[in-house]
């Protein structure tokens, strides 16, 4: 396989399918890590570059956005953020480099439904993991306010949507599909993209700091006045998060 990097099969190779969807037995959508063609590195030079990438691939069954424009904003946002530009896109096709690591997602003991059942799995949280998922937490923070300062909100940006890399160690946030610019939108349908953009993160740093303790800082204060918004029960969050951890015996 790593021979097809530098001596590429005429197509594009799959290496691994990250996801797959359909409906009734129809294909929707499907999202690999490929090594790039000959005919992919032809079309899109930045493969040259990146052989191995990621492919989403949209079928006629799915409804689904301008690829074109998914390329404009990525790009973009890759300007304001400072991350690998995306590299290249087909009617149906759009391709962009890997983020090598997890989605925050799989690292947060969260997200368990009904919502109350956070303050039981806070419990049993070490107080290091907290700690170092608050970290990835605040550095996702900052990169959602720069794109939004920037004028542009990404759409999407839950937990699953944020990368985890272990070398440099950082959060990278992927998938601009649903990115929308701020000129392209009335104040408060822009403020409302903002405020989506910022619940899942805010709604995490309420459960870190149920295992923390209240923290300082911009993603502390931003959870802390977004509480009543974000639970159907805000005072047993509140409460818990206003409870110091036990010391270290």
């Amino acid at each position: 396989m790593a021979g097809l990097v530098d001596r590429p099969q005429q197509s594009d190779y799959v290496v691994r399918t990250i996801a797959r969807r359909e409906a009734n037995g129809l294909p929707l959508m499907s999202a690999e890590i490929v090594i790039a063609g000959r005919e992919t590195r032809e079309r899109h030079p930045l493969s040259i570059t990146y052989p191995l990438h990621f492919r989403k691939t949209y079928f006629a069954a799915r409804l689904h956005g301008d690829t074109a424009k998914e390329f404009e904003n990525q790009t973009l946002a890759s300007c304001i953020l400072g991350l690998p530009p995306p590299i290249g896109f087909a009617e149906k096709v759009f391709r962009s480099c890997l983020a090598p690591g997890r989605p925050y997602q799989r690292l947060s003991p969260f997200g368990v439904d009904p919502e109350e059942g956070n303050l039981r799995v806070a419990q049993r949280v070490p107080l290091a993991s907290a700690a170092g998922l608050w970290g990835f937490a605040a550095g996702a923070l900052e990169q959602i306010s720069t794109l939004h300062d920037a004028g542009l909100a990404h759409g999407d940006a839950e937990l699953h949507n944020l990368v985890v890399c272990p070398s440099p160690l950082e959060v990278v946030l992927v998938d601009f599909e649903a990115a929308v610019k701020k000129d392209e939108l009335a104040e408060a349908a822009w403020q409302a993209r903002r405020e989506a953009d910022l619940n899942p993160l805010l709604r995490e740093a309420v459960f870190l700091q149920c295992v923390l303790g209240r923290q300082r800082g911009p993603l502390a204060d931003a959870s802390w006045l977004a509480l009543d918004r974000l639970f159907r029960s805000p005072e047993r969050f509140r409460r818990a998060m206003e409870v110091q951890p036990d010391p270290p015996e």
